[in-house]
């Protein structure tokens, strides 16, 4: 029975893994600039202003 199931459907291995990667993706971007955002954060606390570097990270 599992083996007639994936011998039907063996194709749907490559979209499925090609969705995954892409949930991935998008999570590691969100992860980075989350952490963009709180070294932002921390700046505007002291003060400070942020480099233009972390500014085009931010916008990229």
């Amino acid at each position: 029975m599992a083996y007639d199931l994936f011998r039907d459907f063996w194709w749907l291995m490559f979209p499925m893994s090609f969705m995954a990667l892409g949930a991935f993706r998008a999570w590691l971007n969100y992860r980075a600039r989350r952490e963009v955002i709180d070294v932002l954060r921390d700046l505007a606390a002291k003060g400070q202003e942020p480099s233009a570097a972390l500014l085009a990270q931010l916008h990229r």
